[in-house]
C-alpha cells in the first residue's frame, strides 16, 4: 500500500455535491447484546455523542455485549477511530463484550494502517460476531 492509498483511508468519500453529512445510527437490541448499524462517515464531534448517548441507554438496559456493523461507513476521520477505541475502553471497564463486523474497505485500511485491527476482535460477519457474544 503506497502512502497515497493510505491518506485515501482517512478521506471521506463525498457524493461530489458537497455532503458532508455525518454518521447514522440504528440500535438493534438482540437477546443480551444490541447491535449497532453504523453508516456514513464518522467524522463529527456530534457522532460521538450521538455514539456515546446510545451506549450508555443501552448499558443501563443492562446490554452485556456490542457488535458494531460497520459495512455502511464510508469515511472515518480521527474522531471516528476515537468512538470506537472509547467505546472498547468504556465497555471493557464494565466487563461487557465489544467486537466490530462487516468492516467496509475504507475502515478495514483504516485500521490496518493504525495498528488497531490487533486490539478489536474483528468478524466478517454481523451473525458470526453475535454467535461469539452470545457465547461469552
Amino acid at each position: 500500500m503506497n502512502r497515497t492509498d493510505r491518506m485515501a483511508a482517512f478521506e471521506p468519500a463525498g457524493n461530489g455535491k458537497g455532503d458532508m453529512s455525518g454518521m447514522t445510527l440504528e440500535v438493534r437490541p438482540q437477546g443480551g447484546g444490541a447491535v449497532f448499524v453504523l453508516g456514513g462517515r464518522m467524522m463529527y464531534e456530534s457522532d460521538a455523542l450521538q455514539f456515546r448517548r446510545n451506549l450508555e441507554a443501552e448499558l443501563e438496559h443492562g446490554r452485556k455485549w456490542f457488535v458494531l456493523d460497520l459495512s455502511g461507513v464510508i469515511g472515518m476521520s480521527s474522531t471516528g477511530l476515537g468512538i470506537l477505541i472509547s467505546a472498547h475502553r468504556t465497555l471493557r471497564e464494565r466487563g461487557a463484550g465489544f467486537y466490530l463486523a462487516n468492516l467496509s474497505p475504507k475502515v478495514s485500511t483504516v485500521l490496518q494502517i493504525t495498528r488497531l485491527n490487533s486490539v478489536f476482535q474483528i468478524f466478517d460477519s454481523v451473525e458470526e460476531a453475535v454467535r461469539t457474544a452470545g457465547s461469552r
